[in-house]
């Protein structure tokens, strides 16, 4: 749905979630998404040292993630959508200066930190914002929402990718100017009230509290806990394969153009994947080990030399990819209160940066050694391997909130 259509139907009244919306939009258009490995190549970078330079990317939320996701609980959740928005801007810079390996690494480390800002921070505006003006339906909104801006992404990635057939200047560009509009829309935000944990403590909310009380609600909800170290492994094994695709499917004769137009066709299927997961009910326990058996199914069958099976496979399990995300998301916020959302959601991309700075140079290293099938082959079992979580999932006790229904 377009993101225009869907702000109308919220009606945003003291809380302009039009410009919110606005904002998610702008922060989906990575121009270069679909083309970095490329451009990196160009500049004489192989594979190794493209790993390296990924896992300065990572290394950012290993060490801002939680710090980043607090800042947006105790600090306000605009003010970290606008330094998240900021970083876009000086990482594009950076990324076009990229002619030795440290330059690299610094800009994708500031690309990593601009993820780490925005990251559960926009749910927990989202949620927030929707609980304060009692509109409800938050799995079914956000999929929406993740659907506009997954749409407008492809598109993005698309255009990036034939516009760097001229120059690479030109995506990473605009995706310098989209930070900066990011910046502008974020700060007009408003910030929706959170409810205090201890309301006697007024003014005086710390950082140290305010883990120890993540802390304390993370013992509480010990599914919760153990939920967020397998996803964390999860979308490390997705994203390492998606990330691939560009140098595997380069290697198999598509042109940028081509490669670009894959990417783009990636986004509208994840689209319709968030969109079908907004619309789908029952029980998550149930459903979480056929989704991640589907999607492990996906990668593995990627990494085959027939070019139109591995296409076809890559898109059917980013369809299903976008249906978990949906699910996933609001499994995890009903169980979360406002004054932890952001920090607790945060965890989950902090573990999934650990693991993706060891691991994504490794799969570097293995495709070169053992090749495009080996790679891929590996991720997709580890990614089917988290099927198990379901029977801890099943056993869940649910939270004793109002706000918590029964799975």
């Amino acid at each position: 749905m377009p993101t225009s259509r869907l702000a109308a139907r919220l009606n945003p009244g003291r809380y302009p979630l039009a410009r919110f919306f606005a904002w998610y939009v702008s922060s989906q258009m990575v121009f270069e998404s679909a083309i970095w490995i490329l451009f990196l190549q160009d500049r004489g970078f192989s594979l190794a040292e493209i790993g390296i330079a990924e896992a300065g990317f990572h290394l950012a939320p290993v060490l801002l993630e939680i710090p980043s996701g607090s800042f947006a609980d105790l600090v306000g959740r605009r003010w970290s959508l606008a330094t998240g928005s900021l970083l876009v801007a000086l990482s594009s810079i950076l990324l076009w200066n990229a002619h030795s390996l440290p330059i690299a690494v610094l800009a994708l480390f500031v690309s990593g930190a601009n993820y780490s800002f925005r990251s559960g921070a926009d749910q927990a505006y989202l949620f927030d914002a929707l609980a304060i003006d009692k509109q409800g339906g938050f799995a079914r909104l956000f999929g929406r929402l993740l659907s506009a801006g997954y749409l407008i992404g492809g598109g993005a990635a698309w255009l990036g990718a034939i516009l760097s057939e001229w120059s690479y200047a030109w995506p990473l560009g605009l995706n310098a100017a989209t930070g900066l509009l990011g910046v502008a829309l974020a700060l007009g935000l408003p910030e929706a009230p959170r409810t205090r944990v201890h309301p006697d403590r007024r003014d005086r909310r710390s950082f140290r509290r305010h883990i120890a009380d993540v802390r304390l609600l993370l013992r509480a909800q010990p599914v919760v806990a153990r939920m967020l170290m397998v996803t964390a492994l999860f979308w490390t094994t997705l994203a390492i394969a998606g990330l691939y695709t560009q140098a595997a499917f380069a290697a198999r004769g598509l042109s940028n153009g081509q490669i670009g137009l894959v990417s783009g066709l990636t986004w509208v299927t994840i689209a319709a994947g968030t969109t079908i997961g907004g619309q789908i009910g029952g029980s998550f326990a149930r459903q979480w080990p056929w989704l991640v058996l589907a999607t492990g199914l996906g990668v593995a069958l990627t990494g085959l030399d027939a070019i139109v099976i591995a296409i076809v496979a890559y898109l059917a399990w980013q369809l299903v990819s976008g249906v978990i995300e949906t699910r996933f998301s609001a499994w995890y916020n009903v169980r979360l209160p406002s004054a932890q959302r952001a920090t607790v959601i945060s965890i989950e991309g902090w573990l999934f940066s650990c693991l993706m700075i060891v691991l994504f140079p490794a799969g570097g290293w293995f495709a070169g050694r053992f090749g495009w099938p080996a790679l891929y082959l590996a991720c997709g079992v580890v990614g089917a391997a988290t099927a198990l979580a379901a029977i801890m999932l099943r056993r869940e006790v649910p939270p004793a909130t109002p706000n918590v229904p029964a799975d």
